[in-house]
């Protein structure tokens, strides 16, 4: 996987903000120039999921077929580029 999880998120000042899969990725490709020309591996998985708040927002996540170009890539690695929209399976601990 190279994008874990990531979802939908109200904000502090009760507004819904979606993650931008595609700038995300591209983000994501522009750092990793190794994977360049195997865009067709990869894959991009949506599945609908509704918010504690009531509120229905997509779970996604993107991956690629694994190759040595990626075999040792961790995607703690780029973080940044998706923290806020991240899944945490804890959020109510």
């Amino acid at each position: 996987m190279i994008i874990p999880d990531i979802h939908g998120k109200v904000t502090r000042d009760g507004k819904m903000s979606e993650p931008d899969i595609y700038w995300i990725l591209e983000k994501w490709r522009e750092r990793h120039p190794e994977v360049k020309g195997r865009e067709r591996d990869i894959r991009i998985e949506q599945g609908r999921m509704t918010l504690p708040q009531g509120i229905e927002t997509y779970l996604t996540s993107v991956s690629i077929v694994a190759g040595e170009d990626i075999e040792s890539y961790g995607p703690a690695q780029d973080q940044d580029l998706y923290a806020f929209y991240l899944w945490e399976d804890q959020e109510n601990s």
